[in-house]
């Protein structure tokens, strides 16, 4: 079951690509060089640190692991939840948490341990990779990119080498969501310096977040008010495994 019932247009979902990028170079940036969005990094090092019998290391990863699950099990639980009147679309609520979340976090004292920040940014990062999976019929992610690259480079071979005309649409609009990660990793890095919004700057993310919230809810009364329901998801072609 998912929790978004249909596509995303190419624009919103390069925008939430954008916030993907943002969030980890903020992470790494601001808070010691981590990434919370992905969290093979962080299994890896568990693992290290526990074949080392370092225990007290291994165990400061287990949080950032934790909330992501629990971001996962908390996107499941909106959208087994979804038959409920007041929440007949609980992708406005999963946007909704995460602008919550980031805002909280931009209002974390100074000092405040980066433990507390990785984790809550790899909670929203969780919510919003299980929410936005497609775009257009092409699976994609926000928050993760490898998975995107290796689906960019088998398209545009299949469309270049002439097997097949059609990956050429695949191919655009996944080298859109890459370069879109990529730049927001780029503003990220850039305002999250000390000499600019440090900590503070998912404060930017929370705004983009709210332009693409008011993005789906115009579209959601535009529906409602045609009197028509959103058409389920597409076959995706071809899937972008995660990272």
């Amino acid at each position: 079951m998912r929790v978004r019932n249909r596509p995303e247009h190419l624009a919103t979902g390069a925008t939430l690509a954008v916030v993907g990028g943002f969030l980890d170079a903020y992470t790494y940036v601001a808070h010691g060089g981590v990434f919370a969005n992905a969290q093979t990094g962080n299994v890896v090092f568990v693992a290290i640190d526990a074949a080392q019998g370092r225990w007290a290391d291994a165990a400061r990863y287990l949080p950032i692991i934790g909330a992501f699950v629990l971001g996962l099990l908390a996107a499941e639980s909106l959208a087994a939840r979804r038959h409920r009147r007041w929440l007949s679309d609980p992708t406005r609520a999963v946007l909704a948490a995460e602008i919550a979340v980031l805002v909280a976090v931009a209002c974390l004292p100074v000092g405040t341990p980066s433990l507390w920040t990785t984790t809550a940014v790899a909670f929203v990062a969780a919510l919003q990779v299980t929410t936005f999976r497609l775009v257009g019929e092409t699976s994609y992610s926000t928050t993760m990119t490898t998975g995107n690259l290796r689906t960019l480079v088998t398209a545009a071979y299949e469309w270049l080498s002439g097997y097949d005309r059609a990956q050429r649409v695949v191919a655009g609009r996944l080298a859109v969501i890459v370069l879109a990660f990529a730049g927001g990793a780029g503003i990220g890095a850039l305002v999250s310096g000390p000499d600019v919004l440090g900590t503070r700057a998912t404060l930017v993310a929370a705004a983009v977040l709210a332009v693409v919230l008011a993005a789906v809810e115009t579209h959601t009364r535009h529906l409602r008010r045609r009197g028509t329901t959103p058409p389920p998801p597409p076959t995706p072609l071809p899937p972008a495994a995660d990272d």
